[in-house]
């Protein structure tokens, strides 16, 4: 390769560094801040999720019923639910 060819390719990166180095504080502390920001959607998002996975869990637990055995083992049995069925 040539220095023509490789030229271009350096300045690129070169302008790139160049332009990150001459970023003010300000600029990084707003970049900061919208990271920031996107992590405490996807925070919010998973207290959702997990929410409604709690609901799910606590409407399955009522169906729930703990019956006792003969020989004194306790079992669980499953009461299928007709709303949620897959139609």
């Amino acid at each position: 390769m040539s220095y023509d060819d490789i030229r271009p390719i350096f300045e690129k990166y070169f302008n790139s560094n160049v332009a990150f180095l001459e970023k003010t504080k300000e600029q990084l502390e707003e970049e900061e801040s919208r990271a920031l920001k996107r992590k405490t959607k996807s925070s919010d998002e998973k207290a959702v999720e997990k929410q409604k996975l709690d609901e799910e869990v606590e409407e399955l637990k009522k169906h729930l019923q703990i019956v006792p055995n003969d020989d004194d083992d306790v079992y669980t049995r499953l009461h299928l639910l007709l709303s949620r069925s897959l139609l």
